[in-house]
């Protein structure tokens, strides 16, 4: 770890600390201009590190969001926000942002590791297993956009709050969030000191620890806080081969800040971080294999002889099992290995009419999967994306404070990314007859061959934006916005390989060559060894228009219409056969949104309703050459989709300390026009051949369900001896969703209903707690995610959480 610190160091963290050293020097001078201004109080942007904090992000009954970098009553935001407090997220051990899909409707996450990860609302915006694509849903930690979801894989813990932003929201929060965003916010050092500590114990012998500590340096000054975190064990599947447990926690992080308030009206936020994991959380079990080729209707029309499975039995006498618990048996699997570096400093100063905020952040991903993707115990290959990300952002912001008559922010926004994605693949000595179908070709041709696809991608992002909410009335106000973007990218992939041995025949080169370019993507004369490059420079524009009626103190209508677009995304593995489309046209996405927010019983009850239709052209999916046999599938523009639905969300507090909660959404998420979507292997035959294609208009999007339902109760009950009774429930429903390609007989989870559940005893003062809690409570086995069968794989499956329990004792000193 010190020596990747310290590489971090020698590069872009300096770069990181030039920025934070600029914010720090305007510091120091602050007290000579922070005369007689008023401290930042509840008029204050959100983000301002001296307003107070939100630790449970509610007072009393209201809940407080900050999606409009301000703090704001959840009910009076025109939007459709989720919140969840920090308290309940730490209750909950809701550690993930995938264990959030059972609190907010509509939301979706993947999260098998680092980079098979994304993020999606209303079906769509996830970029799992594409570097080069990135995601319609913003992740914003602390004010910092993160454009690779590989960040998304971190336990975000000690937090102050959560918040998922449904709908485009491209003028405040950032680039590419035509689809959402999700919000997290850590919790800041305090001035009055503070330790909290939880440990966990439970089942497939798991244990946690959660601690941070908080407190003054220098009194009213300077605060200090410390978060450590650390999960172990829980590993689930044995590997039959060497007996090691996969899908299992191994990871730590820490997270250092110092709160600096020289003066009333100015604070200055500094955060360092580390984050680590060594897991074996790369296993994809083999679901099943398509062994046959089918006609449209359904009915066989004949053998798959090169199938996974008959080239396995054939070629080895090796007959692989798809019990997905219990199938793990291979010879070269290895711990996942990803590390993240962060460092930001958040300045804000108050000038008494308005705040400037600036934001200068520097975060770093280091990934390495170590796949055995042959899934079997024999000696055939390894691949897998060795990815780098190495991200510097700038914002400055400046906004009037709350209570006039206009309400206004401005600023400016950059960002710069250095983003390597290489895709190896590593042969070993039953490759070449793997490949060849054939035990007659020499194992040498491939035997200790490292082929590499290396994408190389630079983005430099600079954006000017604007937002107003004008008051006209008491009750009408109407919000407007508008962003300009600047983009460029550049992106330069590379064929090579190193390794193996020295040929003596001329045809066995030539064999060596027809292979790699098979696997390549080039001709049988470039042997898989090639170079290209693209780069472009794009403007965009996102605009917003957001009306609100408060009918009354308890009733909110709004409307909006707002348009977005995602960048283009960079095919990192291109070659000479795509270099056409080696980066894709940008997303457009334009929407319509309109809405209650209603408050009854003496605020005793909420119910907030969304309806909303978005229409997304030049959508960024798989694509198939039918020219060129050898190309495979890559990602470009192949059409329009649409999300048409309704949200809502239900909570009621009939006695004190009982919550109950209803959510729900119904989502008609559609491809309008897609007529060019790769054929399922089954049906290719029937089609004629590898680079057939069929028609999608119509269907359901993959990855989207039709249906999604929640509900549950929180209770806080005194029951004497100066303790409470706490207990809660949530239970969560998807309908049936079609995973791969919805015209594909393989690939479908079936409707399912996900239980936590918890049970414990609290002190009256919130000092001390024992909780016993358990996810999945009712061990429903379920897919996260398919990945379809190749000519080389199966289709394996990214398997659900199995039923998790512990016991937690936490204690606050």
């Amino acid at each position: 770890m010190s020596d990747f610190i310290s590489s971090a160091l020698r590069g872009s963290l300096a770069r990181a600390l030039a920025t934070v050293s600029v914010s720090i020097i305007a510091l120091a001078a602050a007290p000579a201009w922070a005369t007689a201004a008023d401290a930042p109080g509840a008029d204050a942007p959100a983000d301002s590190t001296a307003a107070p904090d939100g630790e449970a992000a509610d007072a009393g009954n209201e809940i407080i969001v900050t999606a409009r970098h301000r703090e704001e009553r959840l009910q009076d935001v025109p939007l459709a926000i989720s919140s969840i407090a920090g308290g309940e997220l730490n209750a909950q051990h809701l550690d993930r942002v995938a264990d959030y899909t059972v609190k907010v409707p509509n939301f979706g996450a993947i999260q098998q590791n680092t980079r098979v990860s994304g993020l999606y609302i209303r079906g769509v915006g996830g970029n799992a297993n594409n570097d080069g694509a990135e995601g319609g849903v913003g992740l914003i930690v602390d004010n910092v956009f993160f454009t690779h979801v590989g960040f998304s894989w971190l336990d975000f813990v000690d937090l102050e709050g959560v918040e998922v932003v449904r709908g485009p929201q491209g003028t405040l929060l950032g680039k590419n969030t035509t689809i959402g965003a999700v919000i997290v916010r850590t919790a800041k050092p305090k001035f009055d000191p503070e330790l909290n500590i939880n440990a966990t114990y439970g089942g497939r012998n798991r244990f946690q620890v959660r601690a941070n500590a908080t407190g003054p340096i220098i009194a009213d000054k300077l605060a200090y806080r410390v978060t450590f975190a650390t999960d172990q064990g829980g590993g689930w599947i044995r590997n039959a081969y060497d007996g090691a447990k996969y899908l299992d926690n191994s990871r730590w992080s820490v997270r250092g800040q110092l709160l600096f308030t020289p003066a009333s009206n100015i604070s200055s936020r500094l955060i360092v971080e580390h984050y680590e994991t060594r897991e074996y959380n790369n296993f994809y079990p083999a679901s099943a294999d398509v062994n046959a080729n089918l006609n449209l209707d359904g009915t066989v029309r004949s053998v798959r002889a090169g199938s996974w499975t008959n080239k396995l039995k054939t070629l080895f006498g090796y007959t692989p099992s798809f019990d997905i618990t219990k199938n793990a048996n291979l010879n070269s699997q290895q711990r996942l290995v990803s590390r993240t570096n962060g460092i930001s400093n958040e300045l804000n100063w108050d000038f008494g009419g308005a705040t400037l905020t600036s934001v200068s952040a520097w975060r770093q991903l280091y990934f390495r999967p170590y796949n055995d993707s042959d899934l079997t115990p024999l000696p055939i290959f390894r691949a897998g994306y060795d990815v780098d990300v190495d991200q510097y952002s700038q914002e400055l912001r400046l906004a009037s404070n709350k209570g006039g008559l206009l309400d206004w922010q401005v600023g400016a926004y950059y960002l710069h990314e250095d983003l390597v994605s290489d895709y190896r693949t590593i042969f070993y000595s039953g490759a070449a007859a793997f490949l060849t179908g054939s035990n007659a070709t020499p194992a040498a041709i491939l035997d200790g061959i490292d082929y590499s696809k290396r994408g190389k991608l630079k983005i430099d992002s600079g954006a000017v934006f604007g937002q107003a909410t004008l008051h006209l009335t008491d009750a009408l106000s109407l919000t407007g916005g508008v962003r300009f973007t600047r983009e460029r990218k550049q992106v330069n992939v590379t064929g090579s390989y190193t390794g193996g041995a020295t040929l003596p025949l001329p045809a066995l080169n030539t064999a060596r060559s027809t292979i790699l370019a098979s696997l390549g993507g080039t001709t049988a004369a470039e042997g898989g060894l090639f170079t290209v490059g693209a780069a472009n420079t794009r403007n965009s524009v996102a605009w917003l228009v957001n009306p609100s009626f408060k009918v009354s103190d308890n009733i909110l209508l709004y409307g909006s219409a707002s348009y977005g677009e995602k960048s283009g995304a960079a095919n990192t593995t291109a070659s000479t056969l795509t270099q056409s489309v080696i980066i894709t046209q940008p997303e457009k996405s334009l929407d319509f949104e309109a809405g209650f927010k209603t408050t009854w019983l003496d605020r005793k009850l909420t119910l907030n309703v969304n309806f909303y239709n978005n229409t997304i052209k030049g959508y960024q999916a798989a694509q198939v050459d039918t020219q060129r046999p050898t190309l495979g599938s890559y990602l470009a523009n192949v059409g329009k989709v649409r999300l048409r639905g309704v949200e809502f969300e239900t909570t009621i507090a009939p006695v004190p300390g009982l919550t109950l909660n209803v959510n729900g959404a119904y989502n008609d998420a559609k491809y309008l026009n897609y007529a060019n979507a790769p054929a399922p292997l089954e049906f290719q035959a029937a089609l004629g051949g590898a680079t057939s294609t069929l028609s999608l208009t119509g269907y359901q999007i993959a990855n989207a369900p039709k249906w999604v339902l929640q509900g549950g109760y929180n209770v806080e009950q005194p029951i004497g001896g100066n303790l409470k009774l706490t207990s809660y429930a949530t239970v969560s429903y998807r309908s049936r969703t079609a995973l791969i390609n919805p015209r594909s007989i393989y690939g479908w989870q079936n409707a399912y209903a996900l239980v936590n559940a918890g049970i414990g005893l609290r002190t009256e003062d919130d000092r001390y707690s024992i909780l016993l809690w358990s996810k999945n409570l009712f061990d429903k086995r379920y897919a996260a995610a398919f990945g379809a069968a190749s000519a080389n794989t199966p289709i394996i499956t990214i398997l659900g959480e199995p039923r998790t329990w512990g016991v937690t004792l936490s204690g606050k000193f």
